[in-house]
């Protein structure tokens, strides 16, 4: 999972919850203001990503993979008007502050089985702190009251070929050693399933399957030639025995 793969999960799973607000596109990415500033606002920010000094390292069918266990901070900010404190008509209004309790609301679901669930299907770990009132630090006008919560979030990060830049699109398994290409060239999923409407893989020349290009990065990293590299492994070792006596205990499962 790439750092952008996170932040479309966590902003899916946000707007899970506030349903409303992602349809009025007002589930946002760090400060930006809502196209409608008399509604309720959900901004989200995503602090540095620690990850260990070292990955772990994996040969699945022949092709390295770096596993990378990662962990960051979401900030969950609520920007709100409040409730209105009475109904009755031709009465000044005034709003109650309900940040701290609408967010709260917010984190009774995290806590909940379906977002359990949710984290088992991505791999991904939430643990959530407690929800504080930031109203004194609110200066738009558009919103008198906010809150705030931070979740801390467990992911892997994951590298995979001889020069590790070969993603997803350009790898023949899966992360679990599945084939993502039958013999006959048609994509499958994780469970060995043949992907329905999808053509099968070019060949070249010799027959080979072409897979599909590693795609760049937006800042002009990574290379389909550097995508292409090999590393050597090993199908079989042969044993040189030093006389007849060693093979026989070895055959038996004596040490010499």
């Amino acid at each position: 999972m790439t750092q952008r793969d996170l932040k479309k999960k966590l902003h899916e799973l946000v707007g899970t919850y506030f349903d409303g607000l992602k349809k009025q596109g007002n589930i946002v990415w760090g400060k930006t203001k809502p196209v409608n500033p008399n509604s309720p606002m959900v901004a989200l920010l995503t602090g540095p990503i620690n990850r260990q000094q070292r990955p772990i390292r994996k040969y699945i069918n022949g092709i390295v993979h770096d596993f990378w266990p990662s962990k960051t901070v979401l900030q969950v900010d609520l920007y709100t008007k409040g409730a209105p404190t009475s109904d009755a008509p031709n009465v000044k209004q005034s709003y109650e502050n309900t940040a701290v309790n609408d967010l709260t609301d917010f984190v009774n679901f995290l806590h909940s089985v379906y977002v359990d669930h949710w984290s088992f299907l991505n791999d991904i770990s939430i643990n959530v702190s407690d929800v504080q009132d930031l109203t004194a630090l609110t200066n738009n006008t558009s919103w008198s009251y906010r809150a705030m919560v931070e979740i801390a979030v467990g992911f892997t990060q994951q590298a995979v070929g001889h020069a590790m830049i070969m993603h997803e699109a350009g790898m023949p398994y899966f992360s679990n050693g599945a084939p993502m290409f039958d013999d006959e060239g048609y994509a499958l999923d994780e469970e060995g399933n043949r992907l329905p409407d999808l053509p099968p893989l070019p060949v070249d020349p010799e027959g080979n399957f072409i897979y599909p290009p590693s795609t760049a990065t937006t800042s002009g990293g990574r290379s389909q030639e550097l995508a292409n590299m090999k590393t050597g492994w090993f199908e079989s070792v042969e044993v040189e025995y030093v006389n007849e006596n060693q093979k026989e205990e070895l055959s038996n499962g004596k040490q010499s």
